[in-house]
């Protein structure tokens, strides 16, 4: 019977596995990553260009017949 794995061997193997995916997958990370910084920033100033021009609301009113 196998004893189960103590918590710093399942660190361990958790983090190496983890490595040897990123050694494996670099390129798509870093893609992944700067589309998100774009999207993120693009959001972000976006948001802050909206908030500074303060347009006047609309007001609708209903007529009556």
């Amino acid at each position: 019977m196998e004893e189960p794995m103590d918590k710093k061997s399942r660190i361990s193997t958790t983090w190496s596995n983890l490595k040897t995916y990123y050694e494996n997958h670099k390129k798509e990370i870093l893609l992944g990553l700067i589309i998100f910084l774009v999207a993120s920033l693009s959001f972000g100033l976006g948001y802050l260009a909206n908030r500074e021009l303060n347009h006047a609301p609309i007001i609708i009113e209903k007529s009556s017949p």
